[in-house]
C-alpha cells in the first residue's frame, strides 16, 4: 500500500466514529506527528525530531507530561512519541513510535512506517482498528475550543468586547482554572493577560504597571510602588512587561541609579527601542562614571553596551574597543558622526591608561575643531599607524610640514603616501613642493607627475633644476619658457640629456620624449639658439617651414638665406616657399634650392626609365577607412601598380632642399625668383602626383 492510499485508510480511520479505547491517544498524537513531519519535508526535503517540526502533544488534564529519554521523544498524557528513523530525500525513511508509560498503557507500543502511513502494533505487527479523532481530542482537552480560537483571533492583549471571539476563549481558561483544572491553570498563568483582565486573584502592581489597563497615571503610580519596595527593576525586566509600563518605571530607575549597575546594558536597550529621552540624560550626565563601571566589564558587554548607548554602528565600537587596548584606530571611524559625551569619556580614560594614545587624541581633538594638535602629534601618528589609516588625514589641516611626514612614511606605505600627497602638492609653493617630496624616488614622483603642476610656466621655470636632478622623465609635459630653454641649453642640464644638440632636436619636435611645450616666446628663444652656429639643412628646413610673422622669419632666416653654404639657403628657401613668402628669398638661395631640386629629379627619371612609359589612368588617393563589413577590394588599376613600383624605384634619390622634394608651387615661386624655369619633372613623376606639371 503506497503513502496516498496508507495516508486515506488512516483519514477513513479517525472519521469513522468508533469509541475511543487507551490506544486513542497514541493512534491520533502518531498521526498528527505524521503530518507534521510530512509537511516539513515538503519544504525541507528532510524529517526531524519532534520539537524541529512543530510537533507538541496534549498533555494531561492537569498539565504534566510523562518525561523524554531524549531530543528524539515527547510525552503527551499516557505515551511518549518518538521518531525512531528521520532520513532525508531521497532516502526519505521516517518510523514513529508511540510507547504507553502509565499502568493503564504500559504494554502498548504503537508504531507508524512512513512508506505506507500505517499505524500498527509492534508486538503483533497487526494493522490497529481506527478511531474517531475528533471525539477523543474533545474528550482529550479540556481546552479545545479556547485553542481554536485563541489560535484564530490571537488572544494575547486585550480587553475585548464582550461580542469578540477572544472574550470567549478567557472565560473559558479562567473558569476551568477557576475549577482547578491543572492545565488550564498553567495556561492561565503563563497568559501575558488574563491575570489582569480576569484574576482570579487582586491583580499585583506588577501586574498592573506591566499589564493592559491601566491608564498612564496609574502606572506612574505603581511604578513609584514598586520602586520604594525596591522591586521595579525585577518587574520592568520580565519578559512581556509592555512598552507602556516601560515607558513608566525605566526613567525611575535611571534616576534612582540603576544605570551604572549590572542591568544598565538591558535598560539601555530598552530604553533605546523606546527612544526614550532620559536615556541621553543619563548616558550624557553619568558619562564619566558609567565609562568607569564599563571599563572593568567583558569585552562582549563592552561591545554591546557601547553599540546601544552610541547607537553607532560596528566601525565606531570597534574603534573604541581598539583604544580600550591601547591600539591605534582610525581617525574616521572616530569622527563621524561627531563623539558623544561617552565617547570623549571613554578617550580620555584610553589617554590615562595608555598615553601613547596622546597624538591620536590630539588629531580627534583638532577634527573637532576644539584645539589645534602640534606638529610633532601628527608626526608620531604619521609614523605609526596602518598604511591605509593615512588616507584620514585628508580631514585634516595638512601643513607643508605634515605633508613632509606623509613622504616619510613612503618607506613602508608608498601607495598610500603618494596618494594623500598627490591631493595636496598642487598647492604647494615649488620651495614647499622640492622640501615635501624629498622622501620621495623618482618612480614616486613619476606618479605625481601631474600634480605638480609643470605645464605652468611659471613653476616649470622654479621647478627645472629640482627635476633635473631628481628624474628627467618628470620633463614630460614640461612648459618652457625662453629661461626654461636657456636652462636646458647650459651644459649641466644639456649633458644629461646628451648634449645641447640633443637639447634642440628634442624641443624643436613635439613627438620626441620627453614631451616638452615652448610657449611662443620660448619657441621663438628656441630657434635663434637652434640657428647659431652651423645648424643642419633639416633644422634649418624645420625652422623655416615653422608659421612665423613675416618680422620674425625675416630676423631668424636672413643669415640662413645669405649663408656661405648653399645647404642652408636652399633649406631656408624652400621652408620660406612653402609659405609663399617670396619677400627675403634671395635669387641664389632659389637657385641654390632649384639646383638640388634637379639633382633629385634627374635621379627619378634615371631610377624609374625600367619602367617604361606610365600607362594611362590616374593615380586615386584614397583616405580614411570604412565601417561594417566592406566588399572585397577590387584588382589595382593598371597605372596603381606602376606607380607602386615607381615609388619603390625612386625611394633611394636623396632629398632636396633639407627635406622633403618641394611641391610643383613651391618650385615655380623659387624659379621666378631665381629667373630661370622650374625643374621638370620626369613621366612617372607626373603621373604618380597629378599636381606636377
Amino acid at each position: 500500500m503506497g503513502i496516498a492510499t496508507g495516508w486515506l485508510w488512516v483519514v477513513l480511520a479517525m472519521a469513522s466514529g468508533a469509541r475511543p479505547d487507551p490506544s486513542a491517544e497514541a493512534m491520533c498524537e502518531l498521526s498528527a506527528l505524521y503530518t507534521a513531519e510530512r509537511s516539513f519535508f515538503g519544504e525541507k526535503d528532510r524529517y526531524d525530531i519532534p520539537a524541529v517540526v512543530g510537533f507538541l502533544p496534549l498533555p494531561c488534564a492537569d498539565g504534566t507530561r510523562p518525561p523524554a529519554p531524549d531530543a528524539h521523544s515527547v510525552g503527551g498524557c499516557q505515551f511518549v512519541f518518538t521518531v525512531l528513523e528521520a532520513g532525508r530525500a531521497p532516502d526519505a525513511t521516517l518510523k514513529l513510535e508511540a510507547r504507553g508509560v502509565t499502568p493503564a498503557t504500559r504494554n502498548l507500543r504503537f508504531l507508524l512506517d512512513g512508506r505506507d502511513a500505517l499505524i500498527t502494533r509492534a508486538d503483533s505487527n497487526a494493522r490497529v482498528a481506527p478511531v474517531d479523532c475528533d471525539d477523543w481530542r474533545r474528550a482529550a482537552d479540556p481546552l479545545l475550543r479556547y485553542h481554536e480560537l485563541a489560535g484564530e483571533y490571537d488572544c494575547v492583549t486585550g480587553p475585548y468586547p464582550k461580542e469578540h471571539p477572544c472574550t470567549e476563549a478567557l472565560t473559558q481558561l479562567v473558569n476551568l482554572a477557576r475549577k482547578g483544572v491543572g492545565v488550564a491553570r498553567k495556561e492561565y498563568d503563563a497568559h501575558p493577560t488574563a491575570r489582569e483582565l480576569y484574576p482570579l486573584s487582586p491583580p499585583t502592581p506588577a501586574m498592573l504597571l506591566c499589564g493592559v489597563t491601566a491608564s498612564s497615571q496609574q502606572r506612574a503610580q505603581h511604578a513609584d510602588l514598586l520602586s520604594s519596595q525596591g522591586s521595579l527593576l525585577d518587574v520592568v525586566l520580565q519578559p512581556g512587561c509592555r512598552d507602556a509600563g516601560l515607558r513608566a518605571g525605566i526613567p525611575l530607575l535611571f534616576r534612582d541609579g540603576a544605570c551604572p549597575g549590572p542591568h544598565c546594558l538591558e535598560l539601555v536597550r530598552l530604553a533605546q527601542r523606546l527612544r526614550l529621552p532620559e536615556r541621553l540624560g543619563v548616558l550624557e550626565g553619568r558619562a564619566e562614571s558609567l565609562v568607569t563601571w564599563l571599563w572593568t566589564q567583558p569585552a562582549a558587554l563592552q561591545h554591546d553596551f557601547l553599540r546601544a548607548a552610541t547607537d553607532r554602528g560596528s566601525d565606531r565600537v570597534d574603534a573604541l574597543l581598539l583604544l580600550r587596548n591601547g591600539a591605534w584606530p582610525s581617525l574616521q571611524a572616530l569622527t563621524t558622526p561627531p563623539l558623544t559625551p561617552l565617547e570623549n569619556a571613554w578617550l580620555e580614560r584610553a589617554h590615562r591608561e595608555h598615553p601613547t594614545l596622546a597624538p591620536l587624541l590630539g588629531l580627534l581633538r583638532e577634527q573637532q575643531r576644539s584645539h589645534p594638535a602640534t606638529d610633532t602629534d601628527f608626526e608620531a601618528w604619521a609614523r605609526t599607524v596602518p598604511c591605509r589609516q593615512l588616507h584620514d588625514a585628508r580631514d585634516l589641516a595638512l601643513s607643508a610640514t605634515r605633508l613632509r611626514a606623509i613622504a616619510q612614511a613612503q618607506s613602508r606605505c608608498p601607495g598610500d603616501a603618494v596618494y594623500v600627497l598627490s591631493r595636496h602638492v598642487a598647492k604647494l609653493s615649488p620651495r614647499e613642493l622640492i622640501d615635501v617630496l624629498q622622501p620621495l624616488t623618482a618612480a614616486e614622483l613619476r606618479m605625481l607627475h601631474t600634480e605638480l603642476g609643470l605645464s605652468d610656466p611659471a613653476r616649470a621655470e622654479a621647478l627645472l633644476d629640482w627635476v633635473m636632478e631628481r628624474d628627467t622623465g618628470l620633463l614630460d609635459g614640461l612648459t618652457a619658457t625662453p629661461a626654461v630653454v636657456t636652462k636646458l641649453l647650459t651644459p649641466p642640464h644639456a649633458n644629461r640629456l646628451g648634449g645641447r644638440e640633443a637639447v634642440l632636436d628634442l624641443l624643436l619636435d613635439f613627438q620626441r620624449s620627453p614631451r616638452i611645450t615652448p610657449t611662443d616666446e620660448g619657441m621663438l628663444h628656441l630657434m635663434t639658439e637652434a640657428l647659431k652656429g652651423t645648424p643642419s639643412a633639416a633644422r634649418v628646413r624645420n625652422i623655416a617651414e615653422r608659421n612665423l610673422s613675416p618680422e620674425d622669419r625675416q630676423r631668424l632666416l636672413s643669415g640662413m638665406l645669405r649663408a656661405r653654404d648653399p645647404r642652408l639657403q636652399a633649406a631656408a628657401a624652400a621652408g620660406a616657399a612653402d609659405w609663399k613668402a617670396s619677400d627675403g628669398i634671395t635669387a641664389p638661395a632659389a637657385r641654390a634650392c632649384l639646383a638640388e631640386a634637379r639633382v633629385t629629379l634627374e635621379c627619378m627619371a634615371t631610377r624609374s626609365r625600367p619602367l617604361g612609359p606610365p600607362p594611362p589612368g590616374v593615380r586615386q588617393f584614397f583616405f580614411g577607412c570604412g565601417t561594417g563589413p566592406q566588399p572585397p577590394p577590387a584588382p589595382p588599376a593598371p597605372i596603381e601598380t606602376w606607380c607602386t613600383r615607381f615609388d619603390e624605384l625612386v625611394a633611394s634619390c636623396r632629398t632636396a632642399c633639407g627635406g622633403a622634394l618641394p611641391g610643383p608651387s613651391e618650385l615655380a615661386l623659387l624659379a621666378s625668383i631665381a629667373g630661370e624655369p622650374p625643374p621638370t619633372a620626369p613621366d612617372g613623376l607626373r603621373a604618380c602626383m597629378p599636381d606636377f606639371p
